[in-house]
């Protein structure tokens, strides 16, 4: 994979030798225009084309500014622009030092919330080396995951093994790890007990109600109340979990109702239930929808029901995230039921 180096020259030899050790330690390729020799391109040319041919830019901010182009640009944002305009994975890393002037708004430039990058930060060359190499890793997890489509083939071959409450309205959550954990199955098909108290202590069942084994092929998990878990022996997991409010006399549509909340809960317990802080690909589902509204029920009994026109029966978004955390995938379950809900609103 070739890695181009991009930050200021001058001043920053130790950093710049540090991304190069840390680079090639990868067995990659470090592209750094210490190494272009002479060429019949103007020094822009010549940068922008090792942009272009770059699989990967590492970029490496400190204080400095850098020589200020025509246009106002520093050398570096002209290299960081060019990368992010053609769509290039770039890998942020921002000295940890006092900075003032256009060489501040870069950096904000860089680090924007919405269309920035999330960085890391370093103090010295050591810790710079290390942040690249673990950049560099979780990117080579990432080149190497299956697709999405070879995500969705593996989970419909299971499709058969959802559980006692495939057929309510539900919510699912699965997981494919990546990379792939082959030969789990006899150490998880050990936990059932220990994950049905995970699940008590998330409210998500009780200890009075108990739970079923399920062990079959490659599959283990367990069925509790209104829950089900499957976990294969690759290291795909599935949580599923029933959402239909039970109706009571003094509500009949209550049953009619599903909660965005309850599905938030849900889906956030899951990522500790199944994942054990590994990355991988997600899937969030809603499931049997026919007749229900994906809103809070009212407080207060309620006479009517209003459906919208376009009923989907059912509602799914996946993501590949890695690495993985809970805030995270937080963050990404907010984003779906956001789009699930102005799906199932039209």
């Amino acid at each position: 994979m070739k890695v181009f180096i991009s930050s200021v020259v001058r001043g920053f030899e130790t950093y710049r030798a540090a991304a190069r050790k840390a680079v090639g330690l990868l067995q990659h390729q470090p592209i750094m225009c210490e190494d272009f020799g002479a060429r019949p391109d103007s020094s822009q040319v010549a940068c922008m084309t090792e942009v272009d041919q770059a699989d990967v830019v590492v970029l490496i901010l400190g204080a400095d500014f850098g020589f200020k182009t025509a246009s106002g640009e520093s050398v570096t944002q002209q290299e960081f622009r060019r990368a992010r305009a053609g769509g290039k994975r770039v890998l942020a890393f921002l000295q940890d030092v006092p900075v003032e002037g256009p060489q501040e708004a870069f950096r904000w430039e860089v680090s924007d919330y919405v269309d920035g990058l999330f960085r890391v930060t370093f103090t010295n060359e050591h810790e710079l080396s290390d942040a690249i190499v673990h950049a560099l890793n979780q990117l080579n997890v990432v080149r190497g995951a299956v697709s999405e489509q070879d995500f969705v083939e593996r989970l419909q071959q299971c499709q058969g093994y959802r559980g006692d409450h495939s057929r309510d309205t539900r919510v699912e959550i699965a997981f494919l790890p990546q990379p792939e954990l082959f030969g789990t199955l006899r150490q998880v098909h050990t936990e059932h007990e220990a994950f049905f108290l995970k699940l008590c202590q998330a409210g998500l069942s009780k200890l009075k109600d108990g739970y079923q084994d399920y062990d079959q092929g490659d599959l283990t998990g367990i069925d509790a109340d209104t829950v089900s878990w499957r976990h294969h022996d690759s290291g795909m997991a599935w949580f599923s979990a029933a959402l239909t409010a039970s109706t009571s006399s003094h509500d009949s549509f209550a049953g009619h109702y599903i909660s965005p909340s309850r599905v938030r809960n849900i889906a956030e317990a899951a990522f500790g239930l199944i994942t054990h802080g590994r990355g991988g690909w997600f899937q969030l589902a809603l499931f049997d929808l026919s007749y229900r509204l994906f809103q809070e029920p009212p407080s207060l009994p309620s006479n009517s029901l209003s459906m919208p026109h376009g009923q989907e029966e059912h509602v799914i978004e996946r993501q590949l995230l890695i690495p993985a955390s809970q805030a995270s995938y937080n963050r990404w379950v907010d984003d779906v039921l956001f789009r699930m809900g102005r799906k199932l609103a039209s």
